[in-house]
């Protein structure tokens, strides 16, 4: 699978401790409000696999300063669940990719902690409205618009949205000073700015305006011989696809889903009809191989992508073309900017209490 981040990477955008449905709304053969299965996959964002988190657990401390366990779970939540969705039987793979997640993101929040432990001063010069429009963008972007979801997220990682606001805050910080001069470089050309832009705009569209079709086999794991009888049929089947079967009849002969007798067929399914793991996996990579099994609450699917109509960018090049600079300056600032955060990192005391 060609993914447009690494599953670390991946990862650092998104994964839950237990995973909602995956599926459109009027695939599923149990019906469930659509709204009401994505507050589970996010609730179930900061509970680990024996039980809740210990919310005042410390991960690391930064020159004193402590990053919580609670912190580093809710950064690893958002993908864990996509990991989940992707290994349904675990295993090795699934808890090096899992171990690799941690990791990542935990040196990732020490990096952030030593830079605003530097710069923190400069927080209060950020005025609210521009915190509130940051805030708006991620409600828009990671729930669909949706402010009873984004609450629900709140409550589950014990947040309250002042200080959700004020992780924002910081998070802003950072990113000027990740941006901020290290060494002159040349302007970037038209043709740099446009490939830029090409880029950016995929990450950066209108996510609930994306629109996909694919051909689906879903086995239930309430039928035949029970979840784990199913999950052996359906790699059994994937087998079968990679040595040349039609998907088509496949999905004839064993879907259980309501597309069944279409061949699996999908048609223009909006991203809003799907829960978040699955619009991840359908709408962030641009394999259209067979992706599977895959897990949700009620079955195993078999996916093949046929089509993919991503929204439209949140800004027009035009309008874009001055932060494209910037993000373009910033990129090939980066060496120095490392060479600048190594001496932070050399100066900082750093104590990490997991692994």
């Amino acid at each position: 699978m060609k993914d447009r981040f690494p599953m670390a990477s991946m990862a650092l955008a998104m994964g839950l401790f237990s995973l909602g449905s995956v599926l459109p709304a009027a695939a599923q053969v149990q019906e469930t409000a659509s709204k009401k299965s994505k507050a589970g996959s996010q609730a179930g964002a900061v509970r680990a696999k024996s039980g809740p988190i210990r919310v005042n657990g410390v991960a690391a401390k930064v020159n004193g300063d402590v990053i919580t366990l609670n912190e580093l779970m809710i950064k690893v939540a958002p993908l864990q669940s996509v990991l989940m969705t992707r290994f349904p039987r675990r295993g090795p793979v699934y808890e090096r990719q899992l171990s690799e997640l941690r990791t990542e993101i935990l040196d990732d929040l020490i990096d952030r902690t030593i830079i605003f432990t530097e710069f923190k001063d400069r927080v209060k010069a950020f005025p609210d409205r521009e915190i509130e429009a940051e805030v708006t963008q991620i409600v828009k972007r990671n729930f669909d618009g949706d402010e009873e979801l984004f609450r629900k997220y709140l409550k589950a990682t014990n947040l309250t949205r002042s200080q959700f606001k004020e992780q924002q805050r910081k998070e802003l910080l950072v990113k000027i000073v990740r941006s901020q001069q290290f060494g002159d470089v040349p302007p970037p050309k038209e043709e740099e700015l446009r490939k830029e832009y090409k880029k950016w705009a995929v990450d950066n569209r209108e996510r609930q305006k994306d629109v996909g079709t694919y051909k689906r086999i879903y086995l239930r794991k309430d039928l035949g011989d029970g979840s784990e009888a199913q999950l052996k049929l359906a790699e059994d089947i994937s087998k079968k696809l990679a040595a040349g079967a039609k998907f088509e009849e496949m999905a004839m002969k064993y879907s259980n889903d309501a597309k069944a007798e279409d061949g699996g067929l999908w048609k223009e399914i909006p991203r809003t009809d799907l829960n978040r793991e699955f619009g991840i996996l359908l709408f962030e990579t641009e394999t259209n191989e067979v992706m599977g099994p895959l897990e949700d609450n009620f079955g195993y699917n078999l996916i093949q992508v046929t089509e993919r109509k991503l929204g439209p960018p949140e800004k027009s090049y035009e309008e874009a073309k001055d932060l494209m600079r910037r993000i373009i300056d910033t990129e090939k600032k980066k060496a120095n900017f490392e060479k600048w955060m190594k001496k932070m990192r050399s100066r900082a005391v750093i104590q990490k209490m997991i692994q």
